[in-house]
C-alpha cells in the first residue's frame, strides 16, 4: 500500500487514482470518459486485494467532487464499508484495533459524504505552464547596438526547443530555431554587419535566416557546419 495513515485520502493509491483523475478533467475532459480511462489504465490496481478499495474510494470522490458519482461505483463502495471489507485489509496488513477504529470512523464519514449530491461541481483549474530558458550564446556586437543570444526553452521542466534572440534594446527577433537538447551551437561576431554561428552538421533547423535587418542596421548570418566526431 506504500504510505498511508487511516485518512481516505492517506495512502498513495488513493492518490494516484485521484490525482490522474483530474489530471485529466483539468485538461478538459468529460468525468465519465475519464472514469472509463482511469478504470482501464489502472486495471491491475483495481484488481487488486489491497488496492482495490483505496482506486474505488479515489475514483468516488473524484467523481462526486465533479457531480458524475456513478450508481455502480458509490455501491461498490457502499458495499465494501457496510460489509467491514476494508476493515479486514487493514487487518490483514497489520493494523491494531486502535487504528482500526479510526479507519473505520473515516469511512463512515466518507460514505455519508457520497450519500450527498454535491451543490456545485469542483471547478476546473488550468493547467500551471512555466516557461523557462537556459542561455548557450549571449554576444554583444563590435558597435554596442545589438546583442545575439541562444537559449533552449522548457515547459514545466521539459525541453521544448533552441531559439535565438537578435535585439536591439528596444527590439529585434528571432534568426534561428531548432530541436535537439545538448546540441553544440557557438557564435561570435566578425564584425558588426557579420555574425558567425558555428553548429554540430546534425542539426535541423526550422529557422535560419541569413540576413538581418532593424531600423536601417543590416548584416548577414553565416552558418558553418562541423562534425564533432570526424571519423578516423
Amino acid at each position: 500500500m506504500g504510505t498511508w495513515t487511516t485518512k481516505i485520502n492517506g495512502n498513495d493509491t488513493f492518490l494516484d487514482i485521484y490525482h490522474n483523475f483530474f489530471d485529466l478533467y483539468n485538461q478538459g475532459g468529460d468525468p465519465n470518459n475519464i472514469s472509463k480511462q482511469i478504470q482501464e489504465d489502472f486495471t491491475e490496481m483495481f484488481n487488486d486485494y489491497d488496492d482495490r478499495n483505496n482506486c474505488l474510494f479515489g475514483l468516488a470522490l473524484a467523481q462526486w467532487e465533479t457531480k458524475a458519482l456513478d450508481l455502480k461505483v458509490f455501491q461498490q463502495v457502499k458495499e465494501i464499508i457496510d460489509s467491514g471489507n476494508d476493515l479486514e485489509v487493514w487487518k490483514g496488513l497489520g493494523a491494531d484495533n486502535k487504528t482500526l477504529q479510526l479507519r473505520k470512523a473515516a469511512l463512515d464519514k466518507f460514505l455519508l459524504q457520497l450519500s450527498i449530491e454535491k451543490e456545485k461541481p469542483k471547478r476546473r483549474v488550468r493547467p500551471k505552464h512555466e516557461f523557462t530558458y537556459k542561455d548557450l550564446i549571449n554576444i554583444t556586437a563590435p558597435d554596442g547596438q545589438k546583442v545575439f543570444t541562444v537559449s533552449e526553452h522548457f515547459t514545466n521542466g521539459a525541453y521544448v526547443q533552441t531559439g535565438s534572440l537578435l535585439s536591439w534594446g528596444q527590439g529585434g527577433g528571432s534568426i534561428l530555431y531548432f530541436e535537439g537538447q545538448g546540441k553544440h551551437i557557438s557564435a561570435k561576431w566578425r564584425d558588426s554587419q557579420t555574425l558567425e554561428v558555428t553548429h554540430h552538421k546534425d542539426i535541423v533547423f526550422t529557422k535560419k535566416d541569413e540576413t538581418f535587418f532593424y531600423c536601417g542596421d543590416q548584416g548577414k548570418v553565416i552558418y558553418i557546419p562541423i562534425d564533432l566526431y570526424p571519423a578516423k
